[in-house]
């Protein structure tokens, strides 16, 4: 864990499959990858978006509404 310490000021680009750029992350797609890096569980950009979607298509399900914050594609 302390390797990460001295590159969290300019993290690497996000590439997804086949080493292409990954597609604008929205505020969730970012909380979600913020959220695997604080525990340990770095995923490329690709997992990162599906995790995001699931969350949406729950949040959905539960509530009936959107989630607040757009998804950029």
């Amino acid at each position: 864990m302390a390797e990460n310490v001295g590159n969290q000021t300019n993290p690497a680009p996000a590439t997804g499959a086949g080493g292409q750029a990954a597609p604008q992350q929205d505020f969730l797609d970012k909380g979600v990858d913020y959220g695997l890096k604080q525990t340990g569980h770095g995923q490329n950009a690709s997992t990162t978006e599906k995790i995001s979607d699931g969350i949406r298509s729950g949040f959905k399900k539960l509530t009936g509404k959107d989630v607040p914050i757009q998804d950029k594609q």
